[in-house]
């Protein structure tokens, strides 16, 4: 059931409160049955999580899990931005320099929330020796960026505790969305310096390894299930209504389904493949969840293809997305041609989708076999390559049902449209998030983003000469303009410089989108005050409840 992309875009607003009176669910025993009364939101993932560090977690399913287990300076909860650890801040005149005062506040074992922790957390996440996958999110950041290249040392951050409970932090430019950002960016959150140092490499390994600053602790880690209690030490613990949350991890999409089907779970994702069959049933509903999917291109791939402009091209005109979208989504999900989420903010008071006539500018949603034809014989001439059929790619994803369905129908697309041989190769989640993507062990493989922020730059960055974010490509163009968008004070020129940066990218075949994702969920009518949201966190339960 495809959906028209511009009523998708003005749904993204929307945050779902679901609410009803029932008997209120009991806590979960062995068996998986309720017993005692207690409030226990229960729901599966089919992904574990990377890491439990939130200076190292680089996935939305780490985040959503720190969004409950830690707090920051702020909260952003479905994009209404609150106080969080700082019960007030001060911004100078030029914007560019925040002075945070903290509200008294303990970590999960009593001990005081300082300044301290937060410089100390965000110095660990830029210095290069921590080796996190999120680095990068510092560049916003005073000498951020200048640490991330070595140039600069990493206590020249802008970020400074004045006292226990002042936090001086100083940008490198004014940054509209930055309040924003810490709300929802977990990377960001304190950590306590004694326990990383105690616990070294398996700090955070275990639900023991750590202290929590957040609405939560998590109590367990084991045999693939999460399970967290409230921290009675948090700030807000009044409005903190869940005895219980246990996330199960369940590889296979009809096992999670059927577990919710059998009263075992609270909320559940509905697979694409399953939607048609569900979408009609009580307790359905659905967001606009930011992702943006597409393939990863590694321009310095050992395969002399992926540095070819022509063939990148050759391989984004040989793509029938729509056609790609009804057979590996279900017609789900929207087929998408550009990078940048179109429900992100635009120009005045309007979407960055009304504001650009993507179509315009983007590769033909049907896709066109002659100019791929062209690109490809441009290719092969620059290449010294004589037949079509010489030409063998590998693409590689991970080995979820859904993934391997999608890899399969990119290869007959492929390898009908081109005449080239394409070659898939599955890996586990985490080996593709913790080796293949960050060390370049791939040609070319299935991905996508969702928004850090509500700004285009949050997609555009990731393409930057100077930010390692899974692809090594670069373009001084590119880098120019994005460079110019910190400074440019004109917000409606700044998002023309965005937009133009986004059709640079495009018209050299940085990458290959594929589609705007439309999230459908089982979730029972009892369940309260869960947010989801476009940015950084889908799913937002920590301030959920149950009738």
């Amino acid at each position: 059931m495809k959906k028209n992309l511009l009523a998708l875009v003005l749904a993204i607003a929307m945050i779902f409160s679901l609410s009803a009176c029932s008997t209120p669910k009991g806590s979960v025993d062995g068996d998986g049955k309720g017993s005692s009364g207690e409030k226990v939101f229960r729901y599966a993932v089919g992904t574990e999580p990377t890491t439990f560090d939130p200076n190292m977690g680089n996935s939305i399913g780490d985040n959503e899990i720190q969004h409950a287990i830690t707090e920051n300076l702020t909260r952003n909860t479905g994009g209404k931005v609150t106080p969080g650890l700082a019960e007030k801040w001060d911004i100078s005149d030029d914007g560019t320099v925040y002075t945070f005062h903290l509200r008294e506040s303990k970590w999960s074992d009593g001990e005081v929330i300082t300044a301290q922790d937060f410089e100390y957390s965000w110095k660990r996440l830029a210095d290069p020796a921590t080796g996190s996958p999120y680095q990068f999110i510092v560049g916003v950041l005073k000498n951020g960026n200048a640490i991330i290249a070595g140039e600069a040392a990493v206590d020249d951050l802008g970020v400074k505790a004045l006292d226990e409970k002042t936090l001086e932090v100083t940008l490198e430019n004014p940054t509209s969305y930055f309040l924003s950002m810490l709300g929802s960016q977990s990377n960001f959150s304190p950590l306590r310096k004694d326990i990383v140092e105690k616990y070294g490499a398996d700090f955070a390994a275990t639900a023991d390894k750590n202290v929590y600053s957040g609405p939560f602790k998590m109590v367990s880690s084991e045999n693939n299930e999460y399970v967290f209690e409230p921290n009675e030490y948090f700030w807000d613990k009044d409005n903190i209504h869940w005895d219980k949350v246990q996330i199960s991890y369940v590889e296979k999409e009809d096992t999670r389904l059927a577990l919710y089907e059998q009263g075992e779970l609270d909320y559940v994702g509905i697979p694409t493949a399953y939607v048609e069959q569900y979408k009609d049933k009580p307790n359905v509903n659905y967001f606009v969840n930011g992702n943006v999917d597409y393939c990863y291109i590694n321009t310095e791939s050992s395969n002399p293809v992926w540095g070819n402009q022509n063939f990148r091209l050759a391989i984004n005109y040989a793509l029938n997305r729509e056609e790609y979208n009804k057979l590996a989504n279900s017609g789900v999900y929207t087929p998408y041609n550009a990078l940048c989420f179109p429900g992100l903010q635009g120009k005045d008071g309007k979407t960055y989708g009304e504001t650009y006539d993507v179509n315009s500018y983007a590769y033909p949603m049907q896709g066109d076999q002659q100019k791929a034809q062209e690109y490809l014989q441009a290719a092969m001439d620059e290449l010294g390559i004589a037949n079509a059929s010489d030409i063998e790619i590998e693409f590689v994803t991970t080995d979820a049902e859904t993934n391997k369905r999608i890899a399969e129908v990119l290869q007959e697309q492929w390898q009908n449209a081109l005449g080239i041989k394409v070659n898939i190769r599955q890996v586990t989640y985490s080996d593709i998030y913790g080796e293949v993507y960050p060390k370049a062990d791939y040609e070319i493989g299935y991905a996508g983003w969702g928004p850090d922020y509500d700004d285009p730059y949050t997609y555009l960055e990731l393409f930057r000469s100077d930010v390692d974010w899974y692809t090594p490509y670069g373009n001084p163009e590119v880098d120019a303009l994005l460079d110019k968008t910190k400074t440019e004070t004109d917000l409606n020129a700044r998002m023309d410089m965005l937009n133009q940066a986004e059709q640079l990218l495009i018209a050299d075949g940085a990458w290959v989108p594929l589609q705007a994702r439309t999230a459908y969920y089982f979730l029972d009518e009892d369940v309260t005050n869960i947010s989801f949201y476009f940015c950084s966190v889908n799913i937002d339960w920590a301030y959920g409840d149950m009738k």
